[in-house]
């Protein structure tokens, strides 16, 4: 298998997040990695009616290698490997689900009503929800508050960020993940008050396959909170890999 650690790493920021958002793993990995490529890399503007030609004009403006991504991110870098598996032969995804929203066959998540409204929430004031999606983030932090304030937004309009969140709704990897050949690592928080502590057993029986592992007091900022521990993890995970 190819040496992730020469050939590159990615880092994904989550919804409404600047790919700065990632600066602080960023650093940890290059500490740990001294030899890498780390790029940082924002989300598009995709929607969901052109998801296949936006993920491949995306796919084509990012670097080959191993892929980080956090919530929204984690989801579409498995979306990325799925459709490019030579270009992203693994992914690492940070407190991310398979799926975001509740279904029925897959609870550990979002609860549908919950999602709908702030869906709503945010049509109507996207201001202040943002506020409030910011303290989500945050929660389980030593200073939830400070971290939410020093949250970087990217540059989409309201209308962009509504496709990025309409997307987040809809994306199902779980078919991908239970067939999945390519080589995944999912770290998650115990304290995340956006993805469920209980999405580890799912995401397990889903792809035994896989690396997981859970910080037992990290929330959903898993990325600016414990890059480190995230770091140590994914550094393990690429070390599996070499040959």
């Amino acid at each position: 298998m190819t040496d992730l650690s020469r050939t590159g790493i990615t880092l994904l920021p989550g919804w409404a997040l600047d790919a700065a958002s990632m600066q602080p793993l960023r650093q940890a990995l290059s500490a740990a990695l001294p030899g890498a490529t780390i790029a940082l890399a924002n989300l598009p503007a995709l929607r969901m009616a052109e998801l296949e030609p936006g993920l491949t004009e995306w796919a084509e403006q990012l670097q080959p290698g191993l892929l980080v991504g956090w919530s929204l991110g984690g989801m579409l870098a498995l979306q990325l490997q799925r459709r490019f598996p030579e270009r992203f032969p693994a992914v690492v995804t940070l407190a991310s689900n398979a799926c975001f929203v509740q279904r029925k066959d897959w609870l550990p998540a979002m609860p549908a009503a919950t999602w709908k409204q702030f869906y709503a929430d945010f049509c109507d004031q996207p201001e202040k929800t943002l506020k409030r999606f910011a303290l989500l983030v945050s929660q389980g932090s030593e200073d939830a508050r400070a971290l939410a304030r020093a949250l970087p937004w990217d540059q989409h309009n309201i209308e962009q960020r509504l496709h990025l969140l309409a997307l987040l709704g809809v994306l199902d990897n779980r078919a991908f993940l239970k067939r999945a050949t390519a080589p995944v690592l999912h770290c998650l928080g115990a304290a995340d008050a956006l993805v469920p502590a209980d999405a580890v057993e799912a995401l397990r029986t889903l792809d035994p396959a896989a690396r997981i592992c859970q910080h037992p007091a990290a929330g959903h900022a898993l990325a600016l909170d414990q890059p480190d521990w995230v770091a140590a993890h994914i550094v393990e995970f690429m070390e599996s890999l070499d040959v």
